[in-house]
């Protein structure tokens, strides 16, 4: 192969689907049963409009145009994108006047329509709110979607346009060879002249095979809720507290 893509969550995928536009033999390694089950199939689905990143950062400026490429994606591969936005919400008047200098940083990330709401557009738009909320920045560029159906919808075209997938498949080892790598995976050798590593949470352990150690990833696990289909109206936004 040209290129041998370890992980098959969001960012595999991604990668496999772009490179497929281009004349190059691909193969992913999922180390799962299934592509997507790692941590792709459990975060929240949330795509940020940015507004909660420092102006100058990295985060802040991949944040937002990651918003817009994901519209992109979702319209050329028919992915079920809901256009919700959302509000941070102040509960005082201290609280309200931080609110300015986050709407102040998002503008100057390039985050679009955003503006500030008062206690009677929260009771409108939001009832089930707390009656303590006294105003929120609002950012209509926020949205969800479904993260394991956006991952399949990648990696169908990616296979459409040639991309070997190989699930059940877990790297092992990897050598340098004279054209590029030899990588051992459940019992199989693959030669690739590029490996991408898009592992995840096991991204560090993947480095520390071709001897990249000068990382380490320590992973922490949240908890969420998840509410009987009945209670989807109550809310009409994505909700944070400042």
């Amino acid at each position: 192969y040209d290129v041998c893509i370890i992980g098959g969550g969001v960012i595999g995928t991604a990668i496999a689907r772009e490179l497929s536009r281009y004349e190059m033999k691909i193969v992913l390694l999922e180390k799962e049963a299934e592509l997507a089950f790692g941590v792709s199939k459990s975060n929240s689905g949330i795509i940020h409009p940015g507004t909660q990143n420092p102006p100058g950062s990295l985060k802040g400026r991949l944040c937002v145009r990651g918003n817009n490429l994901t519209r992109r994606l979702a319209k050329e591969l028919s992915i079920d994108l809901k256009e919700v936005g959302e509000i941070i919400v102040a509960f005082n008047k201290g609280e309200a006047r931080r609110l300015l200098q986050l709407k102040k940083d998002g503008h100057a990330l390039g985050v679009p329509g955003l503006r500030i709401v008062n206690k009677a557009w929260l009771r409108k738009n939001e009832p089930n709110l707390s009656r303590d909320a006294v105003a929120a920045l609002y950012s209509p560029s926020a949205a969800v979607i479904s993260p394991y159906r956006w991952v399949y919808n990648l990696a169908e075209n990616a296979v459409a346009n040639g991309v070997a997938v190989c699930t059940g498949t877990g790297v092992t080892e990897i050598k340098p060879h004279e054209s590029g790598f030899k990588i051992m995976a459940s019992g199989r050798i693959f030669s690739a002249r590029f490996v991408i590593n898009a592992c995840g949470l096991y991204a560090d352990v993947v480095a520390n095979m071709v001897g990249l150690n000068d990382f380490q990833i320590r992973p922490r696990k949240g908890e969420e809720y998840l509410l009987d289909k009945k209670m989807k109206c109550m809310t009409n936004h994505l909700i944070f507290p400042l």
